[in-house]
């Protein structure tokens, strides 16, 4: 059974180019601009945070506000998944540490405030830096006042946002440019800002694998550059600092949470590493907004995020020139990476519960409990690579089979000393 991601965000990785004419129709597109480009747009005026939110540019960009809102079609409740209950191996993997207490499937970019109130990972001694990539008024304030902000108490704070996801995150207050507004990931770029289009950018500055720096709490990336991006560099990083999220109960493992690696899936490594679509100049806006035309005529970019797959007129437009059957040879992957991914995480359960078995009476300890916890430690972090990156595969299919290759053999070699 394919599970119901956090949010449907991937792209095709493979782009069939039988024929030259194939390679023009497969171009990337370039953004469409709605105003005149001579015209002069007067900026509304800006709250108090330094941020012109999203309604007060309705009527300058009608198109792009009205596909905005769209969005919220995508909202908390009921329909979504607990995938608590979706993987109950999840129970035993994320004991001790804040998933553990609650982990849904998200609501779209317009509820990221509504979320973080709702959800129970948050508690009492939570800091402020839990709400990066939650507002745009919190992004404006750590670049305004310092990082220091993010140390602050997150109780203290929070009450003051009521701006979502909006326009500020990828335009700042110029919308007729794309910024990475949070410039933590901006140096975590470092040369190659210059190499990778700034669509993809702005939307890797929050769809990206990140931790709190343990002695500044500033938001922080585990690399500088592309080719730091990779998983077994991303290990490689907090091995080498000795860092841990959290410890886990009863077998003392220094254990790592990885977030959404969306970015990390397409661009981390070499130029041989990384996808066919990259390679052509594919940005995530290319696929997951797309162009599109409104009733009066005018082109503009759509601003609804969402799957290739659920924009008819974007596969029409762009993708079926290449793509014979893009819907099957997604699905295809995603089938693969399902199945693989529940099968590691019950053999990740049953090494666990074998470990702390053994620590608890007394018979795994010493070298052999540091080796059995190294293997776990390096076991769930390669398969929490993929299972919490939201394209089920099919940004990356060869990565993500690769990755979930290494949590296996991992696994498997705790098993054969348990």
């Amino acid at each position: 059974m394919r599970r119901p991601r956090r949010a449907v965000m991937w792209v095709a990785p493979a782009c069939a180019l039988a024929l030259a004419a194939s390679l023009v129709a497969c171009a990337p597109q370039q953004r469409a601009a709605m105003n005149d480009p001579n015209s002069t747009v007067e900026v509304p005026a800006a709250d108090e945070f330094g941020i012109v939110d999203a309604e007060s540019w309705s009527q300058v960009y009608p198109h792009q506000y009205e596909t905005y809102l769209q969005n919220g079609e995508n909202a908390p409740g009921e329909a979504k998944h607990d995938y608590l209950e979706l993987y109950p191996a999840l129970n035993t993997m994320y004991a001790g540490y804040g998933f553990s207490k609650g982990y849904d499937e998200a609501a779209s970019h317009l509820y990221t405030l509504d979320s973080i109130l709702a959800t129970p990972r948050v508690n009492d001694t939570t800091l402020a830096n839990c709400i990066t990539c939650k507002t745009p008024q919190f992004t404006a304030m750590v670049n305004e006042e310092g990082e220091q902000v993010y140390a602050e108490k997150f109780a203290e704070l929070i009450g003051q946002f009521d701006e979502p996801i909006s326009c500020y995150n990828c335009h700042e207050n110029d919308p007729s440019k794309v910024v990475v507004a949070s410039k933590f990931f901006l140096r975590s770029m470092g040369d190659d800002a210059e190499n990778v289009p700034v669509e993809a950018q702005a939307c890797g500055q929050c769809h990206n694998e990140y931790y709190f720096d343990p002695q500044t709490k500033v938001t922080t990336n585990p690399y500088t550059g592309t080719s730091q991006m990779t998983p077994d560099a991303i290990l490689a990083y907090y091995d080498e600092r000795g860092y841990s999220d959290w410890t886990y109960p009863g077998t003392g493992t220094p254990m790592i949470k990885v977030q959404h690696p969306e970015f990390e899936t397409l661009y981390g490594g070499s130029e041989e590493d990384q996808t066919h679509m990259v390679s052509m100049g594919y940005s995530c806006a290319d696929c997951h907004m797309g162009t599109s035309v409104g009733e009066d005529g005018v082109k503009f970019t759509n601003h609804k995020w969402q799957s290739p797959l659920e924009n008819q007129e974007l596969l029409d437009s762009t993708c079926n020139s290449c793509h014979g059957d893009l819907a099957g040879q997604v699905a295809a992957w995603q089938e693969e990476e399902e199945a693989r991914v529940q099968s590691i995480s019950l053999k990740i359960e049953d090494m666990v519960n074998r470990m702390k078995t053994q620590v608890a009476d007394g018979t795994l300890a010493g070298d052999r409990l540091t080796q059995l916890q190294g293997l776990h430690r390096t076991a769930q972090f390669y398969w929490d690579f993929v299972m919490v990156e939201n394209s089920e595969g099919a940004h990356n299919p060869e990565l993500t089979f690769e990755t979930l290759d290494k949590a296996e053999a991992a696994v498997d070699q705790a098993l054969s000393l348990l």
